[in-house]
């Protein structure tokens, strides 16, 4: 794989995650009887290079200013870059230039969906829970998107002191999709908030069990469980079995890191990929 297929991969994998079948490992995982799921993103076949953000703005425009016939790809991985940057200006304008270009509800969806996680990646909660509840009206009818919204916008509430109108959102999500651990965390942090500690002590187990990849969850029953002594004996060893399964998968994905070229390795690297470009088009212009 070349670097720029990776950054593709990559781009694609942050939609929000809002972009749908990305390719990932999808395993099971047995630890004292729980059932523990985790999924991990596949890596490149091959190295991997490192690039600044101002690198991956150039190359991100560069694309851009070559898809004139239709840019709306090239808009999308924009705005996700931007969005990872914390760059939120910049995504909101990207995302409306797309919203012009998309031509269903669905689509725009993901796109407003998107716009409430830039507002959220700056702590801009309130914007968030407006382009969240603006995403809601227009009625997506893809789970992934649909899941996204509803958690999203609980994890927002959650973070504004909603907890009671967050826990609405969270079991939403939950019933469009209860395999994904997001809703489940964000339950545990709504009932937590209302002081049902119980509960929320079960949403973290839930939701680790989901995805033993990420440890959120984990941390915050580790969290829950310092706070509230007396619900160690009954969680102490759920507690127990989700370490194992987190530093089990951790392991997994330690093994699975890309090669990363970096220094004079990387330049290197692209200097021979601009060659191989340059003579493609001396080879295509022969023919």
């Amino acid at each position: 794989m070349t670097w720029m297929e990776y950054v593709d991969e990559m781009l694609e994998f942050l939609k929000t995650q809002i972009g749908p079948g990305h390719p990932l490992h999808r395993k099971k995982l047995y630890v004292s009887r729980l059932d523990f799921r985790y999924s991990i993103p596949r890596p490149p076949d091959g190295p991997v290079v490192e690039l600044s953000a101002e690198e991956a703005e150039k190359m991100l425009l560069k694309n851009l200013d070559e898809a004139k016939a239709d840019p709306t790809e090239a808009l999308w991985r924009l705005a996700h870059f931007y969005k990872q940057a914390k760059q939120h200006e910049k995504a909101l304008e990207r995302l409306r230039q797309l919203m012009q270009r998309l031509p269903d509800p669905e689509q725009k969806a993901q796109c407003v969906l998107t716009m409430g996680q830039a507002m959220e990646q700056v702590g801009d909660y309130p914007a968030a829970v407006r382009y969240y509840k603006e995403a809601l009206a227009l009625e997506p009818t893809h789970t992934f998107t649909w899941y996204f919204i509803n958690n999203n916008l609980g994890f927002s509430l959650n973070t504004l002191g909603q907890f009671a109108q967050g826990e609405i959102y969270c079991r939403k999500a939950i019933e469009v999709d209860a395999s994904r651990p997001n809703a489940h965390k964000n339950l545990g942090i709504a009932l937590a908030g209302q002081g049902e500690h119980r509960e929320a002590a079960r949403s973290f187990v839930a939701a680790t069990q989901a995805n033993a990849a990420d440890p959120r969850a984990f941390r915050l029953l580790q969290d829950l469980l310092r706070q509230h002594p007396e619900l160690e004996f009954e969680f102490a060893a759920l507690a127990e079995s989700c370490q194992k399964a987190v530093e089990v998968v951790a392991k997994k994905a330690d093994e699975m890191k890309p090669v990363v070229l970096r220094g004079w390795r990387k330049h290197l690297f692209l200097l021979r990929m601009r060659l191989s470009s340059i003579r493609k088009r001396i080879q295509g212009g022969w023919r």
